[in-house]
């Protein structure tokens, strides 16, 4: 069998190979094959000799005419063979990301370059070591992370964000994360309802990572959507990949706009396995409720893969603090009266309980009056109200569940056997607006929640007509349940 020694110039003349392999010609590499013949054709095998970068630059040739240009350039240009160990070629790559990339999705590509050059029996393996790049090559590594820093709102940081027994748990879970590389809480998913501080903690998180020099990139679902669709339309899969893998800290919010999105999840979880796998962090924030649907089943059984720390509704007092942090940067002071009416009257979130605040101080500086109940009565009339039926059109079953969507209490609780103080209280709430506002006799009324006779009816709405002049937190939620079915509160 004869031996014959092949020597590349750097651009033959008439060479047929694309331009992308003609290009690789200017590597100038010397390499001695074996020419023999096989099933009636010839095939081409390194001879024996040569060092592990010779073997890992013929072998890239090949690579060139199998692979795009763009998975060339961003996973293999800036690899070199390393050493033999026995019958396995070690390969050198530059990152972690790379050496994975290599060893699952383009594996197969690479050992049939490998056996098209070294001929069957040499394996290939690869490991990250730093290299330097050809000297006459420029860097085609896509650029991972945007060279404009994520755009973050100033104000969501952990120094403003106010700690509760509502969410101590999302907020220990996130310091954790900022602070442990190696924190058994990721993936952490934060979830809670709307406006109870999902995406502050998120903005907090990055702007700590941002200070301390990591690599932390904060998206929204709808983001990571829009970019892997974009990537599948341009083929630039490969980019997309290295954007979001080759982090520190990867964070997502409102993760429920990926229900429904088949591949885009798909994506998403190899992301977060990834990242995961090489020992970085992932923090997500979505509304639980949003995703436990039919559609939603399986994707939030995989985000309850780390940690969930759901952020509750948050009690009375701590809306208080609330109210007196907030009063408190504003340079500011309300009577407490007022500050208690304003929290047990708006219970839907910290956000709108926010807005709130903002709406009386507002007013208050507008109209240069004192800051009473009955102001702040007035003031937030028209926050929570709705266009409602006439007084002569309202169903008395509207007031029932008006009463039972503020309060949280089923509203067969209402005509039931229960005596609880929660239960009792919605029930007397009911009869005192069924009575005015839907003017149904005491009677009606006590048929309709299930009493034996109207007494309990002229006692209850006797007892409320006295405590609204004493009590902030009854006349909070009157006026509360009236704004939502579109009536004037008990003030204005």
């Amino acid at each position: 069998m004869p031996m014959l020694l092949f020597a590349h110039p750097a651009r033959p003349a008439g060479h047929g190979a694309s331009q992308a392999a003609g290009d690789f010609y200017r590597l100038r590499i010397n390499f001695a094959v074996v020419l023999h013949k096989a099933n009636g054709g010839f095939s081409l095998s390194l001879a024996v000799g040569h060092s592990a970068p010779e073997v890992w630059e013929a072998t890239l040739g090949q690579l060139l005419l199998r692979v795009t240009r763009q998975n060339f350039d961003s996973w293999l240009r800036n690899t070199t063979g390393l050493r033999f160990e026995g019958t396995t070629l070690i390969v050198a790559t530059p990152t972690e990301l790379a050496r994975d990339w290599l060893s699952t999705r383009m594996k197969p590509a690479i050992q049939q370059a490998l056996t098209a050059v070294a001929g069957l029996g040499l394996k290939v393996d690869f490991d990250v070591h730093q290299v330097e790049a050809h000297a006459m090559d420029t860097p085609l590594q896509p650029t991972l992370i945007p060279a404009h820093a994520t755009p973050l709102n100033p104000r969501f940081t952990f120094t403003s964000f106010l700690p509760g027994t509502h969410n101590r748990l999302a907020l220990l879970a996130a310091l954790d994360v900022c602070e442990n590389v190696e924190s058994p809480y990721s993936p952490l998913f934060i979830t809670g309802g709307p406006g109870s501080g999902k995406t502050h903690l998120l903005h907090s998180i990055a702007h700590k990572a941002c200070k301390e020099g990591e690599r932390a990139l904060l998206v929204t679902a709808e983001q990571f959507l829009s970019e892997f669709t974009g990537a599948v339309r341009n083929h630039t899969g490969a980019a997309f990949r290295a954007r979001y893998r080759d982090l520190d800290i990867l964070l997502v919010d409102d993760v429920q706009g990926l229900v429904g999105k088949k591949a885009t999840q798909a994506e998403f979880f190899q992301t977060v396995a990834c990242l995961h796998d090489l020992g970085r962090r992932v923090v997500l924030a979505g509304d639980q409720q949003a995703i436990a649907t039919t559609a939603g089943a399986r994707f939030a059984s995989q985000l309850h893969w780390g940690l969930v720390a759901k952020i509750e509704e948050p009690a009375t007092e701590d809306r208080m603090r609330f109210l007196l942090a907030k009063t408190a940067c504003q340079g500011v002071t309300l009577p407490e009266e007022v500050l208690h009416y304003v929290a047990l009257r708006v219970r839907s979130s910290l956000r709108d309980l926010e807005g709130a605040l903002n709406r009386v101080l507002a007013l208050a500086r507008i109209s240069s009056e004192a800051v009473t109940i009955d102001f702040a009565a007035r003031a937030l009339q028209p926050l929570s109200e709705t266009p409602g039926c006439p007084r002569d059109e309202l169903q008395p079953f509207q007031v029932i569940e008006a009463v039972c969507g503020h309060l949280q209490i089923a509203p067969k609780d209402l005509s039931s056997a229960k005596r609880t103080r929660e239960v009792t209280y919605a029930r007397h709430i009911a009869m005192y607006l069924l009575r005015q506002d839907s003017g149904l006799t005491f009677a009606c009324i006590a048929q309709m929640l299930g009493r034996k006779d109207h007494s309990t009816v002229v006692h209850a709405c006797r007892h409320l007509e006295f405590e609204l002049d004493v009590s902030p937190s009854l006349r909070a939620d009157i006026d509360a349940v009236r704004s939502s079915l579109g009536f004037s509160s008990h003030a204005a």
